[in-house]
């Protein structure tokens, strides 16, 4: 009968194995290299049939008692085989004699037996012993299958793990095998398969480009031979990605409070010159339609209650005051009452009296039912005025006190700070020294923390190093004990004071535009500014508020230095900004109570600057980049906001290529939609249509240098 080669090959494999195990019992005790024969001893015998397409063996393993000072002898004096049919009836009867046993090892060619037949065997090992008597059933040789590769999505320029699923599908014999993959040539792991069962061979690897990688894994040196060594590969896809959400998801804040923009208190007062004949109603409906999260707006005392005897009609710059909580409120966005004057906080020993704070407080939630008023705050910038810190704490104790008296302090928290990086006035008044003391010493009163940032637009560095360093004030210089909710209820984008021949006008004109626009009116300013809130999220922000939402005047001061509208002014038509639309797109596809939500890669050049604690800042932080954040809702709502900073100095349409994204981690086989914001230059949105993720959960698309985008599962149009 001529035999399978690979079934020889296996034989020769086993028959060492098994020799070497047998020897290096049978030996115990003997000098190296001496074989002393067992005569008339005791041997013990074991039996292993396998069967397979191409015939059945018979594997004779005979071993002696170790602690005899004797080894078996290579050689068997015969060995008489029984075989049996279905019904355990004799099939046929053969006697072989002089078999080779290396080690004490013989290799019976048993023919064409199918699976679960009975095989006898008496074996004579040498003249003189007695005869060893077994049997066994043959048993179905191992059937090795690459069952499965893993994982599907890997992310680029990062270790992971590819594992293979080595299976056995026979169920009666575990197998020894080599694995090899691919994507590594030469590594080789071994894996001992058991019957019925699987194993799993890890490979470390790196990918470093952001495409699709097919992976071969393959089964090679089976021992024992295999019935099928046709099915021992598999080949899978790993869709490597630039960037992935982490599984679980990396929570970076549990209930995100949202985005907004300051709201003017006076808009509807007589400092703010409404055109005659044109009522707030366009303007107040585009104010609606923005949909903010997250307002802020002033109480002045001077101004709205006639503090300083200046303001005998204060009540009509009340009325508006109250008018513009109403609009806030109208709009959906949770409300935060900043008492803006500390001016007069040096006219008595215990500064103003904050009962008439708290009697606002108490006439807009109770009088007025306006119960979106959830946030406080005691003084504006106080850091960067002549108020001491322990003035500041003594006014939100009262301030405090007299809410609570009210029955208000559950419906209304504190926010501490509002601070500057640096108020100067011959004083440690820059944000670490400020914060270190509120946080040390007003912790059981305010409820979160908050600071104001400003860049200009041609130094945009500016801007991650200010969240970065309050980062680090806020995460690691305070201790744990005293760390809080972080807010950001002042930022923006400022331009120069002159362009040209136009008047001067503070931080007003974009001055890379020979025209001289002013900043507001710019792209530039709607991508800048869109990246500071996806920046905020990233640093794990629970909230901000864009300087401002719309034309109005705060004072008599204003005219000439707040300029920094997402809605323009009446007598232009209340024309909405590139702003405006840059932040609807973030309005409508995050909300409050969502989990604000890691985007990998993340590490130390993403939270790290050179020196922290530095006035002015590392302005040179920026390192261009894709810059991407994630929100997830309570009921499987997704949203993914992101912008590539290369873009960051574009007013027009770029000509360079799109930038491509490759996001893993979403949901696999779901539609998204593509949602961007400025794709054309012209610094609206569009919707760019839907976008599915694949089996591994990735979505690839491009977006325009010049434009952002939002990939959400929220229906947004």
């Amino acid at each position: 009968m001529k035999r399978n080669p690979l079934r020889r090959r296996w034989q020769l494999g086993v028959a060492v194995a098994v020799a070497l195990a047998i020897a290096s019992v049978g030996s115990t005790g003997a000098r190296a290299g001496s074989v002393v024969t067992c005569v008339n001893s005791t041997y013990s015998m074991q039996l292993t049939a396998l069967a397979g397409p191409t015939g059945a063996d018979l594997t004779v393993a005979v071993a002696v008692d170790p602690a005899l000072q004797c080894t078996v002898p290579d050689t068997l004096k015969s060995v008489q085989l029984k075989t049996f049919d279905s019904a355990e009836h004799w099939a046929w009867v053969r006697t072989v004699t002089d078999v080779p046993a290396p080690g004490g090892v013989a290799h019976l060619d048993l023919g064409l037996i199918p699976h679960n037949r009975r095989i006898d065997a008496q074996v004579l090992v040498q003249a003189g012993s007695p005869v060893l008597n077994g049997t066994t059933k043959t048993l179905t040789r191992p059937d090795l299958v690459v069952q499965q590769i893993t994982p599907n999505q890997a992310l680029a320029g990062t270790a992971f793990t590819v594992n293979a699923v080595i299976a056995e599908r026979n169920g009666d014999v575990a197998a020894n095998a080599d694995v090899t993959l691919s994507a590594i040539p030469g590594a080789v792991v071994h894996v001992v398969v058991p019957a019925g069962g699987t194993a799993t061979a890890s490979f470390p690897v790196t990918f470093t480009a952001a495409v699709p990688v097919p992976l071969t894994a393959t089964v090679t040196n089976v021992a024992p031979t295999e019935t099928d060594a046709t099915n021992n590969t598999l080949t899978a896809t790993v869709d490597v990605t630039q960037s992935q959400l982490a599984s679980p998801y990396r929570v970076l804040f549990g209930s995100l409070v949202g985005y907004g923009a300051q709201f003017g208190d006076h808009v509807y007062a007589p400092v703010t010159p409404w055109p005659p004949g044109l009522t707030h109603e366009d303007a107040d409906a585009k104010v609606k339609a923005l949909e903010p999260q997250l307002v802020r707006i002033f109480y002045n005392d001077n101004w709205d209650a006639n503090a300083n005897g200046k303001f005998p009609d204060y009540a009509t710059n009340y009325a508006s005051f109250v008018q513009v909580v109403q609009l806030a409120q109208a709009a959906g966005a949770t409300i935060d009452i900043s008492f803006q004057n500390l001016g007069n906080v040096l006219t008595g020993p215990t500064g103003p009296p904050m009962a008439k704070f708290a009697d606002v407080i108490q006439d807009l939630v109770v009088n007025h039912g306006l119960t979106n008023v959830r946030w406080a705050e005691v003084g504006n910038e106080p850091n960067s005025g002549t108020v001491t810190f322990d003035q500041y704490q003594a006014l939100y104790r009262s301030f405090d006190a007299e809410l609570r008296a009210r029955g208000l302090r559950d419906q209304v928290h504190l926010m501490g700070g509002g601070l500057v990086e640096n108020g100067g006035n011959h004083a440690p008044r820059d944000h670490y020294s400020w914060m270190g003391l509120i946080a040390t010493n007003m912790g059981d009163v305010v409820d979160a923390y908050a600071e104001h940032v400003y860049w200009q637009y041609y130094d945009p560095g500016r801007l991650e190093y200010r969240l970065r360093d309050t980062w680090h004030l806020m995460n690691e210089v305070l201790p744990p004990e005293q760390r809080k909710p972080v807010y950001m209820m002042e930022f923006g984008i400022r331009g120069n004071n002159t362009c040209g021949t136009k008047p001067t006008f503070n931080y007003l004109y974009y001055g890379a535009d020979p025209t001289c626009p002013e900043i507001w009116r710019t792209n530039i300013a709607g991508f800048q500014q869109l990246w500071f809130n996806i920046d905020s999220a990233q640093l794990s922000v629970a909230g901000t508020s864009k300087w401002d939402a719309y034309w109005s005047r705060y004072d008599n001061s204003s005219a000439g230095n707040q300029l920094y509208w997402m809605i323009g002014p009446p007598t232009e038509g209340s024309p909405l900004t590139p702003s405006y639309n840059a932040m609807w797109l973030l309005f409508h596809t995050t909300a409050p109570g969502w989990q604000v939500i890691g985007v990998d890669p993340w590490d130390s050049s993403d939270w790290g600057v050179p020196a922290y604690e530095t006035s002015g800042g590392d302005t040179t932080n920026d390192q261009p980049e894709q810059e991407l954040a994630a929100y997830a809702g309570p009921s499987g709502e997704l949203t993914v906001v992101g912008l590539d900073t290369h873009g960051k100095s574009l007013n027009v349409a770029s000509t360079d290529p799109p930038s491509s994204y490759s996001i893993g981690g979403l949901p696999p086989n779901t539609t998204f939609t593509l949602a961007e914001w400025n794709a054309t230059g012209d610094g609206t949105d569009s919707i760019a249509g839907p976008i599915t993720t694949n089996a591994a959960g990735v979505a690839r698309f491009a977006v325009p240098l010049q434009a952002a985008f939002a990939l959400t599962t929220v229906p947004v149009s």
